[in-house]
């Protein structure tokens, strides 16, 4: 994910389409015309900024419908997002285009499988890959290829819901040191047992468990040779079970993607599990107390502004570096930040002159060698709180600045004495 958060259709040939190219035609109005321009812009805080502004003046409702959809992915509002891309789907059809129509049916199957509405889902997965299979290359429609499989394996499972009790809940945390960093551990009990969860903002769909693990408690498997993106595409298996624990919290009808052995990266990573972002977002608000050494789950959820936004459910959050505005990557299962590409390329003079070294990352699929320069220093403003991490490495491959995303990882969070991360409002905030 690049610093604009992008939504996966053709933005660009459809406003063009709209547009001629070339200003405004006849009958639309400013306001179309600026939103056309924000939307292809790809700035989704530009667009939560000017949507309410241009909202009533917007004559184009195809316009108003991917501006909605777009800021209802972003921000969690899947039931928002749900309404716009169906109107979408169901009125502009012919006008969008097979291309355009094919990118929108991806972006509702997705959302549709975090609603758990898995049969919806499903028969638009079917369709798509369908329609696609025979034109495109496996590697670039294995995102369809994990929605037309999960939810054929999900079929007869209900829709995954939270209960909790009315006030707050707090478990023990622990923090593991873990190769150049550290990882935080959450008590899960699934059938009985109880095992350490990597706490992990960057598991973006179920929850990631060894085989091992799957066997011991005795999860149902329910499909194979699900395609997921780690270090490079691989399959895992799909499994369910009636409920997860954590503290009194029970979150029912839960998924879990079940990954083969990987001596290389066992060896570095080793786990059970990790408890990911379905969950977190159906928790709503979680403070990572780093002081008292505990996670609490507030009954009463927190006041805030957005800072953060979802894309892919990967979580991205907006910090300030040199007086600009930068998105990048939260993931708390990293056990150290990283920076990437874009980064480097956005503000070179931060880099320029430093040694590169040869750095390793890992994680599904294995391992890769990467190059990298190493910042002593990373400053930065976390809504206008500053931060300041140390030796933090700026990646790239092959000595280029080809993209490599990186992350605020768990040094990160570390930097506070709590940190609250809030998924029903989408914000970020630390208290140092």
């Amino acid at each position: 994910m690049r610093n604009r958060m992008r939504i996966g259709w053709a933005l660009l040939c459809l406003l063009a389409m709209l547009f001629g190219g070339t200003g405004r035609a006849a009958g639309q109005t400013p306001a179309d015309a600026e939103l056309a321009a924000v939307l292809n812009t790809g700035d989704l805080w530009l667009l939560r900024e000017r949507y309410p502004v241009l909202k009533d003046s917007v004559s184009v409702e195809m316009l108003r419908l991917i501006a909605e959809a777009q800021l209802g992915v972003g921000f969690n509002r899947l039931e928002e997002a749900d309404v716009a891309l169906g109107a979408l789907l169901g009125t502009y059809r012919e006008a969008l285009g097979e291309e355009t129509s094919l990118g929108i049916a991806g972006l509702q199957a997705f959302n549709l499988l975090n609603l758990g509405r898995y049969a919806e889902a499903g028969s638009i997965g079917v369709e798509m890959v369908d329609a696609l299979e025979d034109r495109v290359p496996f590697e670039a429609m294995f995102g369809l290829l994990f929605v037309e499989r999960v939810v054929q394996g999900l079929a007869e499972v209900p829709a995954p819901y939270m209960a909790r009790p009315e006030q707050d809940v707090r478990v023990p945390m622990k923090i593991v040191e873990t190769g150049r960093g550290h990882h935080f551990h959450i008590p899960v009990e699934v059938n009985g047992v109880t095992k350490d969860f990597i706490f992990d903002t960057g598991c973006s769909f179920g929850n990631f468990v060894t085989e091992a693990y799957a066997e011991e408690v005795g999860l149902r498997i329910v499909a194979d040779s699900i395609p997921i993106s780690g270090m490079r595409i691989g399959l895992v298996k799909l499994a369910t079970a009636d409920s997860l624990r954590v503290g009194d919290m029970v979150y029912h009808n839960l998924v879990f993607m079940v990954a083969p052995p990987d001596p290389e990266v066992d060896e570095m990573f080793g786990f059970d599990g990790v408890l990911g972002v379905n969950f977190l977002c159906a928790a709503r608000e979680i403070v990572i107390d780093v002081e008292a050494g505990e996670f609490v789950f507030p009954a009463a959820i927190s006041s805030g502004e957005p800072n953060m936004c979802l894309a892919s459910n990967m979580s991205y959050v907006r910090i300030q570096y040199d007086g600009e505005p930068f998105d990048i990557h939260f993931d708390t299962g990293n056990v150290h930040s990283d920076l990437g590409a874009d980064f480097a390329q956005r503000f070179p003079e931060t880099v320029v002159g430093l040694p590169e070294t040869n750095v390793r990352r890992g994680g599904f699929g294995g391992l890769t060698e990467l190059r990298a320069v190493t910042l002593p220093e990373f400053t930065f403003r976390l809504d206008g709180v500053p931060v300041t991490l140390y030796d933090t490495d700026v990646c790239a491959t092959d000595n280029t600045l080809t993209f490599y995303a990186g992350s605020l990882g768990a040094d990160f969070v570390l930097a506070f004495r709590r940190l609250t991360i809030n998924y029903e409002r989408m914000f970020l905030r630390g208290e140092q």
